[in-house]
């Protein structure tokens, strides 16, 4: 019997071999796709503090978008052209922080800002695959991973860690320094 298998995968293409045990391993992690408006849109809402102001940090930058987001700088122009359509964000020529010239920045309008809450909804729900501090993999909704993480990382970059990497670890340098969860009771001393 055993010999008859053996015979059987060998005359199979190696090829189709190692294609079937990828399925077979990436079989049961779940594939996150963040779509390039919605990224952009999510980080944009995430710097949403810095609207309207005279200067604002790199992050609003075609370059802080660019790296934030996962894209190339010439794809963040691009979206940004088909956002202006929309009008779901408005340009702005901004002095940067570190930087001697201005430069063009972004922010969500009132409809991006409307829009933004729904898309955040949507992305909150999207499952993400964790390994936590047992080791044990998990499917979550990506707004529970950061606590059960105990990082402070936000939607956008937990959604872009698992689009890239698949699997988000406990204790993953990453995610900087590991955040104690703040206890709801205080015990006294027996």
């Amino acid at each position: 019997m055993v010999k008859l298998l053996f015979n059987l995968l060998s005359s199979l293409p190696k090829s189709l071999i190692i294609e079937k045990s990828r399925e077979s391993v990436s079989a049961g992690i779940s594939k996150v796709n963040v779509p390039v408006q919605d990224r952009v849109m999510l980080h944009l809402s995430e710097n949403d503090d810095q609207a309207d102001r005279y200067l604002v940090g790199p992050e609003l930058t075609r370059p802080g978008i660019a790296e934030s987001c996962a894209l190339h700088p010439p794809n963040v122009s691009r979206t940004m052209r088909d956002l202006l359509k929309k009008n779901l964000v408005s340009e702005h020529t901004r002095n940067v922080k570190g930087d001697e010239r201005r430069q063009k920045t972004w922010q969500l309008t009132e409809a991006g800002r409307e829009l933004v809450s729904g898309v955040r909804k949507k992305l909150s729900d999207v499952m993400v695959v964790v390994r936590d501090n047992n080791g044990d993999l998990l499917e979550l909704g990506a707004s529970e991973v950061a606590s059960r993480l105990d990082a402070n990382i936000s939607l956008l970059q937990v959604l872009m860690h698992a689009q890239h990497e698949g699997v988000l670890t406990y204790g993953d340098i990453r995610f900087g320094a590991i955040t104690k969860r703040k206890e709801t009771a205080l015990t006294s001393p027996p």
